[in-house]
């Protein structure tokens, strides 16, 4: 023990002295420290604490930030921070259960881009695709990019009261590039593209390939992006087939009250040799859980 060698070493110095006498000092008996027990766990290798993981690195560029119409987007029933829409709690309930299940659809079948479309006109398809992308984009995870492709009928920015800098017909006709057409409103881990000008020549702007070309820039500055393309009715213009073989799924929108069932399986017919990722039923009224509370979602 210590204790012990520091007690003799004083001893024979003969440093401590009393009448002449060294110290005659008795040895410090040793306090007994019982040796460590032996147990499965400290048997077992220290296995080193791991962080959860990391949510994917967002958007790796800065779009330039638009400010938008509040205004407009209570009109359109668009549910964007801060406003009536979005905090009616049974159309976020609603959204929240749309997002929730997308979510699980894309991550089990590694979906990157999403297209959304309706059987016919006035259907919401534009107003849900809004709303989802909102909803999606409030998952600290998810990378989210939203495209007007209905060039026919632009309404996106319409919706939100957005002047773009650069148009998305623009980029379609080859007149800028795809980083150009990009920007924000604002919304954490959302970026917009739209139009404010329509074209009759949408289904020879779609063809051209430059559709390709966003998507793989998209991809370039994104971990992980979902991209969600609004695209016109199935059974008005071929521009839903014509974009459907070169995008992972579908969505489809139908109205309840609105859309016949004919329409419907007319729809799901022309788009049936491609993946689909289910189908959203707007305008309606159902009950949830055991509240019994009711929600509606356009």
């Amino acid at each position: 023990m210590v204790i012990e060698r520091a007690l003799e070493k004083l001893r024979q110095s003969g440093l401590a002295k009393a009448g002449g006498m060294p110290y005659a000092t008795s040895p410090v008996p040793a306090i007994p420290v019982p040796a460590p027990e032996r147990s499965v766990a400290a048997e077992r290798p220290v296995r080193p604490v791991r962080a959860p993981p990391a949510p994917p690195a967002h958007v790796r560029v800065t779009f330039p930030t638009l400010s938008y119409s509040r205004e407009a987007a209570v009109a359109h029933r668009i549910m964007l921070p801060d406003t009536s829409v979005s905090q009616n709690e049974r159309t976020a309930a609603a959204y929240r259960i749309i997002r929730t299940r997308l979510l699980h659809t894309i991550r089990t079948n590694h979906l990157r881009s999403l297209a959304i479309t309706s059987p016919g006109p006035g259907e919401g398809k534009s107003v849900t695709s809004m709303n989802i992308a909102l909803s999606l984009a409030r998952d600290p995870t998810c990378s989210v990019f939203l495209l007007d492709l209905d060039m026919r009928n632009p309404s996106l920015c319409r919706y939100i009261g957005v002047q773009p800098t650069n148009e998305l017909i623009s980029y379609f006709a080859g007149n800028v590039d795809a980083g150009s057409v990009l920007f924000s409103i604002g919304v954490p881990n959302l970026a917009i593209a739209g139009s404010v000008t329509s074209t009759d020549q949408a289904s020879e702007l779609l063809g051209s390939g430059r559709l390709e070309g966003i998507v793989d820039y998209i991809g370039s500055v994104a971990e992980n992006p979902i991209i969600l393309l609004d695209l016109p009715p199935v059974l008005v213009t071929d521009e839903a087939l014509l974009i459907a073989p070169r995008v992972d799924a579908t969505l489809m929108v139908v109205s309840e009250g609105k859309t016949r069932r004919d329409s419907l399986m007319r729809a799901q017919a022309v788009l049936a040799e491609f993946p689909s990722a289910g189908v959203v039923l707007n305008c309606s009224t159902e009950a949830v859980g055991r509240s019994g509370y009711y929600y509606d979602y356009q």
